[in-house]
């Protein structure tokens, strides 16, 4: 089930209103609840990014997750969300990767981003809303927006939007049974397989510092786990560290 806005500020925040408002007049809303956008206004990436898009370009969408998961175990959504959105865009660009924690990256663009929101009652996710932004047929973009690309640049060609949205959300779908802990180390293991940097020396800013370091694992909490190069380990949260992209 869809619902189209032909503009509003954010599909997160029209969302999250709408599970309430329904929640609060005795209705449930429905596993995979989508809604999605021809513009945002006040469109958002993670932390304070904001995220460009064209009007009606470009997959602009947010989906509700009813998943049961402990709130200690959200990053298993994180590693089903990011591997089942990258097996969506390979169909189109195999050489997609994902680029931790969420991103999706072509080489060194970004092709989409998401922003997941949970909700937590009594130390479980009472929902998830999971927004993300497709790049589809994006031709040019701002000079401020870092390393960017679109499905058309990567391909050449044009998309319907809503049909390709209802694509993924097929894909979604199809995966749905995936999304528990007892699919953990098997979404572990594909989301390392496809993730950008893995194994590779390459540079990073930490609290404004160069560094060089690689990419190792991910923990059980979704915290990157870096190689230092006089052989220490150490743990990184989103935001502790930036990626140098040439």
């Amino acid at each position: 089930m869809k619902h189209h806005l032909i503009e509003t500020n954010s599909t997160n925040a029209w969302l999250m209103a709408k599970i309430r408002e329904m929640r609060a007049n005795g209705n449930a809303v429905p596993d995979l609840y989508a809604v999605y956008a021809d513009f945002q206004t006040a469109g958002r990436g993670a932390g304070a990014n904001t995220w460009h898009s064209t009007r009606g370009a470009n997959i602009l969408t947010s989906i509700c997750f009813d998943t049961g998961l402990a709130a200690a175990d959200q990053f298993v959504f994180n590693l089903w969300f990011a591997t089942s959105t990258r097996r969506f865009l390979a169909k189109y660009v195999p050489d997609v990767l994902i680029k931790w924690p969420n991103d999706m990256y072509v080489h060194d663009q970004k092709l989409a981003g998401d922003l997941t929101e949970h909700s937590v009652s009594g130390g479980r996710l009472d929902f998830t809303v999971a927004g993300i932004g497709i790049d589809v047929n994006e031709e040019r973009f701002p000079e401020d927006i870092p390393h960017p690309t679109s499905l058309f640049l990567e391909t050449g060609d044009h998309f319907e939007v809503e049909t390709l949205l209802d694509e993924y959300l097929s894909v979604l779908r199809e995966r749905r049974p995936l999304l528990n802990l007892d699919h953990e180390s098997e979404l572990r293991n594909e989301y390392l397989s496809h993730l950008y940097r893995l194994n590779e020396p390459r540079p990073y800013l930490v609290h404004g510092k160069s560094i060089t370091a690689t990419i190792c694992n991910i923990d059980r909490f979704g915290r990157l786990v870096l190689e230092h190069e006089d052989g220490q380990m150490r743990t990184y949260e989103y935001k502790q560290i930036a990626y140098v992209i040439p």
